[in-house]
């Protein structure tokens, strides 16, 4: 696997705490397959997690230097976890926020319990001025949760969507577990990462439990291209087509299919 989301920076956010609990999350990366980490950190307007490119580097450098003590063979890139904001592309101009490995490619999540007012001018912004948008984690969103088929809209105007492996585990309640397996169904994910925060975590342990319930939805090259093929692209800044999905709807019941 090549893992597109992590907290693991440390000190940053409200990810691993201490260099000592990164290196733990990444020996049982590692033990569970993964050959790639992209670290990223949130970066929230107007919060404690504003920490810019050039100390994040420092701390980058740090932990990199730590595991080539230890002898910890595993490939780590810059990335970050933006709050949606109208002016990413500013921030990314005055060296504040990080695209993927200084590609074209953007994770940034939205807000969980609101829809953000102009996503729509947000994600146009991005493309216009040459960026990929990726949004994490479209399942958690109580506005897709209501309604799935909102996010066609948004992959028409041109964003890429990451899922969860908690996701799919239950971790984080049932419906974002329905509403995960339905994108699944309908080719809307580009990428699947952890969101790996802690120790404590247990996504890593559950990539193979994860892979086997894809595999009743998709093809093993789609699995493939979820954990590791798009994420290369993006770290090598290629492109990446948008998905070819298919449209939700809704059945007798009302239940989305």
């Amino acid at each position: 696997m090549i893992e597109i989301h992590s907290h693991i920076l440390p000190g940053i956010d409200d990810g691993s705490k201490t260099i000592d609990e990164s290196i733990e999350i990444i020996k049982n990366a590692i033990d569970n397959g993964v050959t790639d980490i992209i670290l990223t950190p949130h970066y929230i307007v107007g919060s404690d997690y504003m920490v810019n490119n050039a100390d994040k580097k420092k701390l980058l450098t740090k932990l990199k230097t730590r595991l080539k003590k230890e002898n910890i063979d595993i490939n780590l890139y810059l990335g970050n976890e933006v709050f949606v904001e109208n002016n990413m592309p500013e921030l990314i101009d005055n060296n504040e926020i990080t695209t993927i490995n200084n590609s074209k490619y953007l994770l940034f999540e939205l807000p969980m319990n609101y829809s953000f007012n102009g996503l729509d001018n947000v994600i146009f912004d991005l493309r216009n001025k040459g960026y990929y948008p990726i949004i994490a984690h479209p399942e958690r969103y109580a506005f897709l949760k209501e309604n799935p088929k909102l996010i066609e809209d948004l992959i028409d105007k041109g964003a890429l969507f990451q899922g969860n492996i908690g996701s799919f585990i239950g971790s984080y309640g049932k419906r974002t577990k329905e509403v995960a397996l339905l994108y699944i169904k309908h080719n809307i994910y580009t990428f699947i990462g952890t969101d790996t925060h802690h120790t404590n975590n247990p996504f890593y342990n559950s990539i193979e439990e994860v892979k086997q319930l894809l595999k009743k939805y998709i093809s093993e090259d789609e699995i493939k291209n979820l954990f590791i093929n798009n994420a290369l692209k993006v770290i090598n800044d290629e492109v990446i087509d948008i998905p070819n999905y298919t449209n939700l709807k809704k059945g007798l019941f009302g239940k989305w299919k």
